[in-house]
């Protein structure tokens, strides 16, 4: 059965010029039958005919029925039946087994897709079997827009554009329905948004190698359903690729006192047995590539990375991130944040902190509290704590209510107004010397001037804007918070 809308997209692409009218587009509909006259009842089918052949028929209980007619009916005709007008010179028998070869097709894709997933393929393999079908690429993003599977030959520059998690996460999608974006003839791309466990997904097509049609929609709705049922850490083969093997017990403890579908103790104490003991301070890490690639080979190399790179430290992949636990303490925290910050510049990562406590108390919140820190990793050099951005995110908070622009001091929008106009770096340098703590050697090295030039600068920035840094008294947290929103002003 297909909607009678399916059938009349197609046509549509077929007869440009078609004339129809459906009351009930969204009514299923059989394979298709040659008209017969008399007092049979056609039911929910499709029926090809010509025009006099329709206008023959009696109007009684014949509603359901789609009716495909050779030339036009009378227009008494055309108000009583749902009908789509074709071209007086074609065929019954073109028109017949166009439509029928439709049902064909779709009946042979959704029996490829059936086949591939309870065969036990991967996600990929089934992602690749459906972009044979549509001609176009196949993607599945997690809710913070990383690619953890696509199917084969992707231009990623063609479909960067699609996988901004900021988009995604700002269209309103209700759950396994199929959403066009673009023009609803010719969409950019189709997609649907999924749930596996406490992972939100969107499963996308885009139109990048030939037009998205009414077929497509079909072939990308069974593929959502069979997707999914096979979701899991299995079928997007999470860890497959490990070189490190020796955390893996470790790393299914976490990860069961991250979901919490074990009782805790029992999971404590697996990890007391493995080493992990309860009485060591840990950090816990939210970790994700600059570059949105999150497909398992790509997160399994990450995982190895930072067991190579960090002492005692277990890492794995928890959807949307990659997730490390490492063993260290209060003053070892300074020697980690360095180690982070390397590996965060030279392999391209977004690393988010929460810093060190004893134990596993408070685990969730506290991988919660690091993938909060890593939308302001790039402010921080790509690693960030909570102590790095809490103060902003308090203030920002507490005046959500009201414009930035009567929050931000006058002195920073006047600053940054006057650097616009008269191609000054006056802003930039405030930034530099509050963030060195207001030490002038650091902040000239940084930005490769003269102390001189920069004690001219900042005494230039106190005449001209009333704004003196060197002040004890200025509100450092008015500060810290102006210089962040005079960037998105």
């Amino acid at each position: 059965m297909i909607q009678k809308e399916f059938i009349r997209s197609e046509l549509r692409y077929r007869y440009p010029d078609l004339i129809d009218q459906i009351r009930a587009p969204l009514q299923q509909v059989g394979r298709p039958l040659l008209f017969e006259n008399g007092a049979r009842k056609f039911g929910a089918r499709i029926i090809v005919c010509t025009g006099e052949e329709l206008d023959s028929l009696q109007a009684v209980g014949q509603s359901e029925p789609l009716f495909l007619t050779i030339g036009t009916p009378n227009k008494e005709t055309i108000n009583v039946y749902d009908v789509c007008v074709l071209p007086q010179d074609e065929q019954v028998g073109v028109v017949l087994n166009f439509v029928q070869r439709l049902f064909d097709r779709l009946d042979d894709w959704t029996q490829s897709l059936r086949q591939a997933a309870e065969t036990g393929v991967e996600a990929e393999e089934l992602l690749s079997r459906a972009s044979e079908m549509l001609q176009n690429p196949v993607l599945l993003l997690d809710e913070r827009g990383h690619i953890v599977a696509q199917s084969e030959r992707v231009d990623a520059t063609a479909i960067a554009r699609f996988s901004d998690a900021d988009k995604l996460q700002n269209i309103d999608l209700e759950l396994n329905i199929v959403y066009k974006l673009g023009e609803a003839a010719l969409p950019d791309a189709l997609l649907v948004r999924l749930q596996s466990g406490e992972v939100l997904y969107t499963l996308l097509c885009a139109a990048n190698n030939r037009p998205l049609y009414a077929s497509d929609e079909i072939v990308f709705e069974s593929l959502a359903g069979f997707l999914r049922l096979m979701l899991s850490q299995r079928t997007l083969r999470l860890g497959s690729y490990r070189q490190h093997q020796e955390n893996e017990a470790a790393a299914e403890a976490f990860r069961s006192l991250l979901s919490q579908d074990s009782p805790e103790q029992i999971t404590i104490d697996t990890l007391n047995r493995l080493g992990w003991s309860e009485n060591n301070e840990y950090a816990v890490l939210a970790i994700e590539p600059i570059d949105g690639d999150l497909r398992a080979a790509q997160a399994d190399d990450i995982c190895d990375l930072l067991e190579s790179s960090l002492d005692e430290c277990c890492a794995f992949t928890i959807l949307p991130v990659i997730v490390t636990v490492v063993r260290s303490g209060l003053l070892e925290s300074d020697a980690l944040q360095n180690k982070l910050h390397s590996l965060a510049e030279t392999r391209k990562l977004r690393i988010g902190v929460c810093e060190s406590f004893l134990g596993f108390s408070f685990f969730v919140l506290r991988l919660s509290q690091a993938k909060q820190a890593i939308n302001h990793a790039a402010d921080f050099g790509g690693a960030t704590r909570l102590s790095d951005f809490v103060e902003q995110e308090i203030a920002a908070q507490s005046i959500s209510a009201f414009p930035k622009e009567l929050i931000c001091m006058r002195s920073i929008l006047a600053l940054a107004t006057f650097d616009r106009s008269h191609g000054t770096n006056y802003l930039e340098t405030t930034e530099q010397y509050v963030k060195n703590r207001f030490n002038a050697v650091k902040t000239a090295g940084e930005l490769f001037i003269h102390r001189s030039t920069l004690l001219y600068r900042l005494e230039r920035i106190k005449a001209q804007f009333g704004l003196d840094l060197d002040d004890k008294q200025i509100p450092l947290l008015h500060l810290l918070l102006s210089l962040q929103l005079v960037k998105d002003l």
